[in-house]
């Protein structure tokens, strides 16, 4: 029975680094030749640019300042520099949300007001026919936490202020989750270097959506299921089903989480047994299943109505594979296609369902017949989101098309795509090209040269990687989707650059050894 149990693990742990492999090389590879470029006058506006000649001595300039940095990261106790981070970080993002007036749009700006339309007894926003609610009603969650900001301040401040907090609750569990699975400070320390480091964290605090608070409670579920299996305590078990839940509720693509972690649980069970093991993965899904069901039917009994499904999922399987010519972006971004097929169809439901599968058979059809259209539709829409160094998240921010304004000038020359938005980019692809080098060589000497193996909650990060690769290759995408996946390597990537400072350490032991015996041997004859 052991044996079966070993071979059924050694399958799915060959499986999952083998792909993440392959998926890291070709990202490795494609953010050296070139990288996406987010216009930030340009509505979901998508460009791919050379790298300037000056980004490889850069590149190779950062990764020699974090070897050289280890001596006075070994000197900082770790909390300590977790806390002098999080004192920078919290400056400055004081200085960008008074910075700004707080006026918000698109989506963001849809949920807030709902929120506070509901707050006031007005539910129109879901019970009036081609409202955003009604159409959108995934975004329950998010409104849900929206109104329970404004029955404590009902300003958009607020909800940065917020962000603020789940992001540096965030940045801890990274660190805490790192330390629970590799005991050595200085891997810890480098986590929460990283970490800090990527700033998308930083400029998405003015992004009033549910992926800051989400992350949080993806993440404390993590931390809660690794306790579990370390600990057996069933309270951990109920935790994470609870947190994983909440953190769904309030973005739907958190589900990928989830799936990853019903995936770690179900490998681990190959691993080592144990009965709670099962009944984590038990517990998630009735979780998330009840979670959905209770709020749904909190607010049919608020409004006195049901609740349709809105836009039809399958209208974001035929976006992210559709390539429209009127508009300034590449196939399989956002193009308002999921908006446009309800209105077309005078908010039926059925009938926008029926359309959108039309649509979707004559668009895999058209691939059938040019595969080497579909090949470059692919790979364009790979690379434009996966290397695309800032993320969206000051595209997300204040526009000046909009109106939208940032006071100090070195912010307007951020926010305004001068020279401040262009040095911020370069920076970020710097951090973004490394971060995928060093965990590329982190699963090629894990799957070539380690001797032991990695536990199934060390693959969290590749399984969930993985799982995002796959579901935006079909839906629809944007490089602010997918930033959580890179957040999440930042561990691996450090453990990298510790292993190649020990290795360099160790070979200068070794040399000086190797000349001490020849010292001696020359002293003797």
């Amino acid at each position: 029975m052991r044996q079966f149990l070993n071979i059924i693990f050694n399958l799915g742990y060959f499986l999952i680094l083998t792909m993440t492999a392959i998926s890291l090389l070709f990202l490795s590879g494609q953010i050296l030749l070139s990288h996406t470029y987010i216009p930030l006058r340009i509505a979901e506006g998508v460009q791919f640019v050379s790298n300037p000649w000056f980004f490889y001595p850069i590149l190779l300039l950062f990764l020699l300042s974090l070897f050289l940095i280890r001596p006075l990261l070994e000197k900082v106790q770790t909390k300590h520099l977790f806390w002098i981070l999080s004192s920078i970080f919290i400056a400055i993002a004081i200085f960008l949300i008074t910075a700004y007036d707080g006026r918000i749009r698109a989506d963001a700006k849809h949920v807030f007001n709902a929120a506070l339309a509901f707050n006031r007894g007005d539910y129109s926003s879901l019970t009036t026919v081609g409202s955003y609610m009604y159409r959108n009603p995934h975004q329950l969650g998010l409104m849900t936490l929206e109104r329970l900001y404004a029955f404590i301040s009902p300003t958009t401040q607020f909800a940065f202020s917020m962000n603020v907090v789940w992001t540096l609750l965030s940045h801890f569990l990274i660190y805490k989750i790192t330390s629970l699975l590799n005991a050595r400070e200085i891997i810890q320390k480098y986590t929460i270097l990283l970490t800090f480091l990527f700033l998308p964290q930083l400029f998405f605090v003015l992004f009033v959506y549910g992926t800051i608070p989400g992350l949080f409670f993806c993440l404390l579920s993590l931390y809660a299921f690794i306790k579990l299996d370390q600990k057996g305590n069933l309270l951990y078990a109920l935790l994470g089903a609870a947190s994983i839940s909440l953190a769904c509720l309030l973005r739907n693509n958190y589900i990928i989480f989830a799936i990853m972690l019903i995936g770690v649980c179900f490998l681990s069970i190959f691993y080592k047994w144990s009965w709670k093991k099962p009944l984590a993965i038990v517990l998630i899904l009735a979780g998330i299943v009840l979670s959905n069901k209770g709020l749904t039917a909190y607010y049919e009994q608020l409004i006195g109505g049901k609740i349709g499904v809105g836009t039809p999922k399958i209208a974001y399987i035929t976006m992210g594979l559709r390539d429209d010519p009127n508009r300034q972006t590449l196939g399989g971004w956002y193009d308002a296609y999921n908006t446009k097929i309800l209105k077309r169809n005078k908010y039926n439901e059925n009938l926008a369902t029926e359309m959108a599968t039309r649509d979707l058979k004559d668009i895999l059809i058209h691939f059938s017949k040019h595969p080497a259209y579909a090949l470059k539709f692919f790979y364009e829409k790979v690379k434009s989101t996966w290397t695309e160094p800032t993320f969206q998240s000051i595209w997300t921010g204040p526009q000046i098309e909009r109106q939208q304004y940032m006071k100090p000038t070195i912010l307007r020359s951020i926010y305004e795509e001068r020279k401040g938005y262009q040095i911020i980019n370069f920076l970020l692809l710097t951090l973004l090209a490394s971060i995928y080098l060093l965990s590329c060589f982190f699963v090629l000497r894990n799957f070539f040269v380690a001797e032991k193996k990695l536990t199934p909650f060390d693959l969290y990060p590749f399984i969930f990687l993985l799982g995002g690769g796959l579901f935006h290759f079909f839906w629809e995408t944007k490089s602010q989707y997918v930033y959580i996946y890179v957040l999440l390597l930042i561990p691996s990537a450090t453990q990298s650059l510790v292993d190649l400072s020990d290795w360099w350490k160790n070979k200068g032991k070794e040399k000086s050894i190797d000349q001490l015996e020849k010292d001696l041997k020359n002293l003797n004859t």
